[in-house]
């Protein structure tokens, strides 16, 4: 049984690397565009791991991660992604 991941990133070409990357190495993806989509996703697919990024349209990532992690039915762990400068770290710290 392969270890599922879900991806939720909203631009497609981030998507497709990660699917090729992850798919090539014999992992599950599924994936999803928005925030919403993450968390309703995380319940359903129960994934093993998701990636999440962090500069999502409407729902944030660092929302939807609060969101999962406080739902004890969609609780893998949570890994925020993003290029972004010194500030998301710290944040990221603190969710």
């Amino acid at each position: 049984m392969s270890r599922r991941i879900l991806v939720v990133e909203d631009h497609e070409e981030n998507r497709r690397i990660v699917r090729d990357l992850l798919t090539s190495a014999g992992y599950e993806i599924v994936e999803a565009v928005t925030g919403e989509e993450g968390v309703t996703m995380a319940e359903s697919e129960r994934p093993d791991l998701i990636l999440m990024d962090i500069q999502l349209p409407g729902l944030d990532g660092y929302e939807a991660t609060r969101r999962i992690k406080a739902n004890p039915a969609s609780r893998p762990s949570a890994q925020p992604t993003a290029k972004k400068r010194w500030r998301s770290r710290e944040r990221s710290s603190r969710t």
